[in-house]
């Protein structure tokens, strides 16, 4: 299948590591043209390199900080005068708590009584405002070409709050993230833009491997009962491969999913609840 992507100019944000360095790995292999962004200067040097042998002369890097309005406008900049009008972005940005977190990269805990208000306005700033701002930079080359594609990797408590984990402030930022994805799918649509929202469930990336270590630690669990615990709540048993969702993402980029805008479509080997 041709996925009419020869030539598009794509920006994947976290395009370092896992899910991110599969989007972009995948979108370079049907010919687009691609320039990935993150904050650690070595994680992205080592992906360029590796990218650069599959799509020479077609990638690029930046290191910025892309929950930065200033940051995405500077990573926007370069890849025009790079690689020229962007027509495909991917917002794919991790919680502040996630983030910052030293025990372990997993989601931080943390309930409505004790989360102080400073953290609820830094993950708002790195989940929202950083989905928000690369739209905001990349539209105007979208409309001015008729066609465009926006991405953003969330998370499946978009839909369904991880009630049963203290996970707060994913569970109150995400789903703002997807109503915004889909008001401005539909104020989009007209111009030939789509808009979707993919919503994460557990994949088989470092972080999540740092994490259910972590959790082995702090429960005097082995780490294989732990990843055991995770598979189990999995109807596929199994966890899920950043391969996949880059495929999910890849295809949505395409031409030949024009039809489909301002969804959340889950990726979860089929653990979620709801309809």
């Amino acid at each position: 299948m041709d996925l009419g992507l020869q030539g598009k100019v794509a920006i994947i944000s976290g395009g370092s590591k896992g899910i991110g360095r599969a989007i972009a790995t995948m979108l370079a292999s049907e010919g687009a043209r691609v320039m990935i962004a993150a904050r650690s200067q070595g994680p992205l040097d080592e992906a360029l390199e590796a990218l650069r042998e599959l799509a020479p002369g077609r990638v690029a890097a930046v290191a910025a900080d892309m929950t930065d309005p200033a940051g995405v406008a500077d990573v926007v900049a370069a890849t025009r005068a790079t690689f020229g009008a962007v027509s495909i972005a991917v917002s794919n940005v991790i919680g502040h708590v996630i983030d910052s977190k030293k025990e372990g990269d997993g989601p931080g805990a943390g309930n409505f009584a004790s989360m102080p208000s400073p953290e609820y306005r830094r993950e708002f700033q790195h989940l929202f405002v950083s989905a928000w701002a690369l739209a905001h930079e990349v539209i105007p080359d979208m409309q001015a070409q008729g066609w465009g594609r926006i991405c953003n990797i969330g998370s499946g408590v978009a839909r369904e709050p991880a009630t049963e984990l203290p996970h707060v402030l994913p569970n109150v930022v995400r789903p703002a993230v997807a109503g915004m994805y889909r008001i401005m799918a539909a104020r989009l649509a007209g111009d030939g833009i789509t808009v979707n929202n993919i919503l994460t469930g557990s994949i088989l990336t470092e972080r999540n491997l740092s994490y259910w270590a972590w959790l082995a630690a702090q429960t005097g669990s082995t780490f294989e009962e732990v990843t055991a615990s995770f598979h189990n709540r999995i109807p596929v048993r199994r966890q899920g491969d950043p391969k996949e969702m880059a495929a999910l993402v890849t295809f949505l980029c395409s031409q030949q999913a024009r039809h489909i805008t301002g969804q959340s479509i889950p990726v979860e080997g089929g653990s979620s609840r709801h309809l």
